[in-house]
């Protein structure tokens, strides 16, 4: 996925969330993810879910359209980008 395309969700698990998706947790705004935390826990706890199950579905309800959560995670996948471009630089650039 490149740093242009936008990441997106579909609320009730329609659509796969990315294997990663626990990692961009860390690059959500902090009001984000205490969202995230209470979502999950109230799911979890009211709704009778597994941790898992709550977790994700916290996910897609707290960054589903969510405009600053697009903007971090676009952010997080250039950052990213450009890390692997340089990283296969630098391993270009050894000399044998």
């Amino acid at each position: 996925m490149s740093g242009s395309e936008k990441f997106s969700v579909v609320s009730g698990g329609a659509s796969p969330l990315p294997a990663n998706w626990r990692s961009l947790l860390a690059v959500l705004p902090e009001d984000l993810r205490d969202a995230y935390e209470e979502r999950a826990a109230l799911i979890e706890y009211d709704g009778d879910e597994k941790r898992k199950t709550a977790e994700r579905r916290a996910f897609e309800c707290v960054t589903q359209g969510n405009e600053a959560a697009q903007q971090a995670f676009a952010a997080y996948l250039a950052r990213t980008e450009a890390a692997g471009l340089l990283h296969k630089d630098k391993r270009r650039s050894r000399p044998h």
